[in-house]
């Protein structure tokens, strides 16, 4: 998810001294979550929300993903898959709800970028 941390990033090298870099750490059955921003815990929240997913299938040439067939992973193929299992997703889901509401009352968590589909 390296798009949604790069604004925090930037403000954080132009002045490492004077900018703390906040990093929310979410553990919910037994898996720790690292969000660098709000944006991606309400992704990540939007992507658990729902129960069936679309296929993950990449389309190799139509976009320079960097690699061949199964090198190219995206962040939510790297999750657990036991934490979509309908009781975990619930806790996941109430878990990520509730950083949501606790993180962003944290200012520098807040990069202002437009949220993307998965």
């Amino acid at each position: 998810m390296g798009r949604f941390d790069a604004p925090q990033a930037l403000r954080y090298w132009r002045a490492p001294t004077l900018t703390d870099y906040k990093v929310c750490l979410v553990t919910v059955c037994n898996f720790t979550f690292i969000f660098h921003s709000v944006e991606q815990l309400e992704t990540c929240s939007d992507y658990y929300i729902h129960e069936h997913h679309p296929s993950s299938r990449l389309l190799i040439y139509t976009e320079n993903l960097g690699g061949d067939n199964s090198e190219t992973q995206r962040w939510f193929e790297k999750l657990p898959q036991y934490l979509l299992e309908k009781p975990k997703r619930s806790e996941v889901v109430k878990t990520l709800k509730r950083a949501i509401q606790d993180y962003s009352k944290i200012q520098p968590a807040q990069t202002k970028n437009a949220k993307t589909a998965p």
